[in-house]
């Protein structure tokens, strides 16, 4: 109750402070002469149109949902070379790495084994994994410099998305051809042997623009873990102009990627250091019609395959005196496809009045033998239907009404409502509310993951590790959001302050799960080792919180970003509760002068429960951190028109901690002293653009 009420005292002073910098910017009025110190312009001049929270391209203060936008200038003033690095400065996510070469997002939570509760799309392509949750097991597949710009939606878009949505949408716009030419070539090297090497080219012929981008990364990442990761990747994207009304583009990509991954020492070898190969590739082709102004088609369709080759060998360990000193070969490998068809149809019917509605139609196919005993390549179909109807009730009231109808090949049809309120007292100042509700699937593995290990020669059955549930139901998620954003132009900013009350149905948990014992090994492995499955939770869980989000330049060439969460989990399980994060901060500055650029970025994330693998009994907390991040950068004109950048970057600066905890490997451990830390970071990189 305590913790209730200090937070409703901090939402409300939040707003209160928002009304009282409103009131004061208020008295600026069109005669005023601007502090001359600052930009005559400026980025926050003029509200950001956003596509994502409603499939339509709306200003921001007319969205349905709070928003962080990453444009093009903030990622390349970070000297963020990935994106969950610029993820962190999303209030309200928690982004962490178990080791260097894997990334884990979760936005609210509750955190669980793999976050699924996230939409991960770039140009309108899921890449939120069936199976491995929303980044998947890989690296991010795009360089950072063909993004213009990052949509984060912070709540869920279920309406829009559906299931993926759960909690909301990061949503990666690429640069369009026409935006550049030429061509890019850069080297880095930096501490723990890593090495890049990254070339573009762009070029246009007429009505067709083309980039090709390609990327060699190398690294050994944290240096007492099995770390390293040597990628390569390629990607192309083509912009082809039919006409006056039609574009076609096309987009492709390749990643292959080699990693290292496990640890020694672990329980009958069960997550040695081993190395693991993936290989990823996709086709995209996009249609879009523009009738009028007013109204506009679109038709897509992708396919996305992936394989990843995982296997190693568990021992006996102390039944070797019984069943011999046997190696049991455990293949984990897996190859995904997913097929995809979608239409949409964006039109104002008439002024103060506009839908967009669509269909969609989605084919996820895993071959995956030894996490689905018995059950040859699941395949899972989906298909939906959205419409999204922003009204303009009154100039300074508007509604939005949205909808998702979702059907799975294993469930029922379930809708995805959600109804906002949008109050515009004046063009500088939002108020908006509203509620939504969302679904999150459980997916082919959910469902039917049943994996077993044998002894190769006896055929004992030594471990039942996952138990198929074919009775779990979809996760159930109701929102209610208050918001208030306000631009000032006196400071050429921008503040959103949003308070939140969420509530999750039938969470998807993992739980320990009761099987047959055929053999006194088998209970022997089992104890050390027990069984799961995906099941329901019991009771509610309730989220409830306030993000705060301000951007602005108080100075000239400078800019400032600050973020700040405070949650609170309610639940019947005390675990449940310390896997929200109860609070996270940030500060970063850029700033730029003459020729030189710089960035600095302060974090601090409070102590969560967050952590990859099943202990049921164990209880592990991973401490609180603060890090910073540090860049400069010189750019040098040469003879010809040419640029030259140097810049360096520095990450984790204030020394090795803990992010991610692997539930087994710290429990073997046998302290509470972290097992596996991220360490600083130092880059050096050069590009050059001719």
């Amino acid at each position: 109750m305590t913790f209730r009420l200090s937070l409703r005292a901090v939402a409300a002073a939040s707003i209160a402070a928002c009304a009282s910098v409103a009131a004061a910017q208020s008295g600026i009025g069109p005669d005023d002469s601007p502090d001359p110190q600052l930009p005559e312009s400026s980025y926050f001049d003029s509200l950001p149109v956003v596509l994502t929270v409603s499939r339509m391209p709306r200003p921001q203060n007319e969205t349905p949902a709070a928003i962080t936008v990453l444009d093009r200038e903030t990622i390349r003033a970070t000297g963020y070379r990935s994106l969950d690095r610029l993820l962190r400065l999303v209030p309200g996510m928690l982004v962490a790495k178990e080791r260097g070469s894997e990334q884990w997002v979760s936005y609210h939570g509750p955190n669980r084994d793999t976050p699924q509760e996230l939409q991960i799309l770039i140009d309108g392509r899921s890449v939120s994994a069936s199976y491995f949750g929303s980044f998947g097991r890989n690296s991010f597949p795009l360089a950072i410099e063909d993004i213009e710009r990052i949509e984060v939606v912070r709540g869920t878009d279920a309406a829009s998305y559906g299931t993926n949505a759960f909690m909301g949408v990061v949503n990666i716009i690429t640069r369009h051809t026409a935006e550049e030419r030429g061509a890019t070539v850069s080297v880095a090297g930096g501490t723990g042997e890593y090495s890049e090497v990254s070339g573009r080219v762009v070029t246009r012929s007429g009505p067709l623009g083309l980039r090709i981008t390609a990327q060699h990364l190398r690294d050994e990442g944290v240096h007492d873990l099995n770390d390293s990761r040597n990628r390569h990747r390629v990607s192309l994207r083509s912009d082809l102009q039919l006409g006056e009304h039609d574009e076609l583009t096309l987009l492709a990509g390749l990643t292959d990627i080699e990693r290292g991954t496990g640890y020694a020492n672990t329980p009958f070898n069960s997550h040695p250091e081993r190395d693991m190969d993936t290989r990823e590739h996709f086709g995209h082709l996009r249609w879009r019609h523009a009738a009028s102004p007013d109204e506009e088609f679109l038709l897509s369709g992708y396919y996305a395959y992936e394989r990843t080759r995982n296997e190693w060998a568990v021992n006996t360990g102390p039944l070797q005196a019984i069943l011999g000193p046997a190696t049991i070969p455990v293949n984990d490998s897996f190859t995904t496809r997913r097929q995809n068809l979608e239409f949409q149809h964006n039109v104002s019917p008439r002024q103060g009045l506009r839908l967009s509605w669509g269909a969609e139609w989605r084919r996820d196919r895993v071959h995956a033998p030894f996490i689905f005993f018995g059950r040859s390549d699941p395949t899972e179909e989906s298909h939906r239907l959205f419409a999204n109807v922003e009204w303009r009730a009154a100039p300074q009231w508007q509604w939005n009404f949205g909808a998702m109808a979702e059907r799975f090949q294993h469930d029922r049809t379930r809708l995805s409502p959600r109804v906002f309120l949008n109050w515009l007292p004046d063009e500088s100042t939002t108020w908006r509310a509203g509620y939504a509700r969302a679904w999150r699937n459980p997916g082919v593995f959910g469902r039917y993951s049943d994996v077993r290990i044998f002894h190769p020669t006896l055929g004992l059955l030594l471990q039942h590790r996952f138990i198929p549930n074919t009775d779990i139901d979809p996760a159930r998620l109701d929102s209610f959001e208050i918001g208030y954003a306000r631009r000032f132009p006196g400071l050429h900013g921008s503040l959103d302050v949003r308070v939140f009350h969420e509530r999750i149905h039938d969470q998807i948990v993992r739980e320990q799960a009761d099987v047959p014992i055929e053999n006194p090994f088998q209970g022997l492995v089992q104890r050390l080792l027990p069984p799961s499955q995906w099941a329901n939770g019991h009771g509610t869980v309730r989220i409830e919180g306030v993000e705060t989000q301000f951007d602005f330049s108080p100075w000239r060439d400078g800019t400032l970003l600050l973020r700040h969460t405070l949650m609170r989990a309610r639940a019947e399980d005390a675990g449940t509760e310390d896997s929200v994060v109860p609070y996270s901060a940030s500060i970063t500055w850029m700033q730029h002068m003459g020729a030189w650029q710089s960035a600095l970025t302060l974090l601090r994330v409070g102590p969560v429960r967050a952590g990859n693998g099943f202990s049921p009994t164990y209880r592990y907390t991973v401490p609180d951190y603060t890090t910073l991040d540090a860049s400069i950068a010189r750019e040098f004109r040469l003879d010809g028109g040419q640029a030259l950048e140097v810049r360096l970057t520095g990450l984790n600066l204030l020394g090795r901690h803990q992010e991610l905890a692997n539930f087994p490997v710290q429990q073997a451990s046998g302290d509470d002293d972290p097992v596996n830390r991220l360490e600083p970071i130092v880059m050096l990189s050069v590009s050059a653009n001719f």
